[in-house]
């Protein structure tokens, strides 16, 4: 059987390179790989190939968010998503998963909850539709840590799937070990309290140096990347000095937090979008009165050490923290995109790069991912608009005309 061979002709392409877009351009897919991009005079359509006229539309890398949880979760009531059962949650995830590549986001990074491994393993073997996954399995906390469920006992919490518990250099090793045994794609570590803790403070440092250092050797070990929720000055500098590779959220990061992480080539994923839900919506759906405050405390903190980290030239991808529920839904990643350029000053051009060329390398999927470059995999969506023009055409999935995952087009909810 012959290689499906589709071209999109006539649209404005956005490459992911930070190019100038070149207009009335053909983008050539054979297979699962683009065979050729570039200007339409340039560019030989095969014989044989199937056109697609996208003509007054834009032609761009798929997005991908590098921060999110697939919990499968219909409250913020901390009681109702602990005891929810497991396959409940589930089956929420499976639609979840679709709603995500449906709304252009072709790849995402889990970054805490066993849902995530097996809807990998679902997509991946062609069962349900859903982008690219790369899950971290459960993101490990210290006890009364961010991610230890405080108002129950602690077996009730691990059986939410959600977050491991570990204590001692011996413990987090073998937790991180777990994870990799369950097939993890790289590991997360929760080095600071949180918003949405019931008992800790943002500004809380959580694990120990050597604790740290031994969750980073056992992903080292195994060649995987490491993650950290990191939000306090302290525990991020812990973590840069273990060799973390992406501080998420970095509320209060300082001077020499963002040299550090200049000098070792660290990434920060601040992950706006949700704390922008909890302040606004957090009360409605029964997010705890201590979240929406210390959300609101932080808000404008976050925002300030996003603009400095990126101004000094901090690697910085995107990613929403949103969970699937009725304030953070899957489906409105892109919401991050448009904080980006209206809270955090950032250009459409950069908020997109963030997403999607950033995203692929702190992934570390750059060779595959991220850009539209001959060779590299077909994952690519077709816009109405110019988000470089409005950055909010790409919240609205009736603007994704078409969504490519391995040059097959992907099946559309048409919710």
């Amino acid at each position: 059987m012959a290689e499906q061979i589709i071209a999109l002709k006539g649209g404005r392409l956005i490459d992911g390179k930070g190019e100038t877009p070149v207009e009335n351009a053909v983008v050539v897919i054979r297979g699962d790989r683009i065979e050729a991009v570039g200007e339409t005079e340039v560019i030989h359509i095969p014989q044989g190939a199937e056109v697609i006229d996208v003509t007054g539309q834009t032609v761009m890398p798929g997005l991908i968010d590098a921060h999110l949880h697939f919990w499968g979760i219909k409250s913020m009531n901390q009681v109702t998503y602990i005891m929810d059962p497991p396959h409940l949650r589930a089956m929420r995830a499976v639609m979840d998963a679709w709603k995500v590549v449906d709304s252009g986001f072709t790849t995402v990074r889990d970054c805490g909850g066993m849902l995530a491994i097996f809807l990998k393993r679902a997509v991946e073997e062609g069962s349900i539709v859903g982008p690219r996954i790369m899950a971290a399995g459960l993101a490990i906390s210290q006890t009364a840590g961010h991610g230890d469920w405080h108002f129950v006992p602690k077996e009730w919490g691990e059986s939410a799937m959600i977050g491991r518990v570990a204590d001692g250099v011996a413990e987090v090793r073998k937790a991180a070990r777990e994870q990799l045994r369950e097939g993890a794609d790289f590991l997360k570590i929760m080095t600071t309290g949180g918003v949405m803790s019931e008992k800790d403070e943002p500004t809380a440092s959580q694990f120990s140096m050597e604790e740290i250092r031994a969750f980073v050797q056992e992903a080292r070990n195994a060649g995987v990347k490491t993650a950290t929720h990191a939000q306090g000055t302290r525990g991020i500098k812990n973590a840069l000095v273990a060799g973390i590779d992406s501080i998420e959220h970095g509320f209060y990061l300082d001077d020499e937090c963002i040299e550090m992480m200049l000098q070792q080539g660290t990434y920060l994923v601040p992950t706006l979008a949700v704390v922008e839900a909890i302040v606004t919506k957090g009360t409605e759906v029964g997010v705890m009165a201590s979240s929406v405050r210390k959300a609101q405390s932080v808000q404008q903190v976050q925002i300030g050490a996003f603009k400095k980290a990126f101004q000094a030239g901090v690697k910085c991808g995107l990613g929403t923290d949103y969970l699937s529920d009725p304030m953070s839904p899957m489906g409105e990643n892109a919401v991050e995109l448009a904080m980006y350029v209206k809270k955090a000053g950032l250009s459409p051009m950069d908020a997109i790069l963030c997403a999607t060329r950033n995203n692929a390398e702190l992934l570390g999927l750059a060779d595959q991912l991220g850009t539209l470059e001959a060779g590299k995999l077909a994952d690519l969506i077709v816009v109405d608009g110019d988000p470089l023009q409005d950055i909010d055409v790409l919240r609205a999935k009736a603007n994704i005309s078409y969504v490519f995952k391995g040059g097959l087009p992907v099946p559309r909810l048409g919710l």
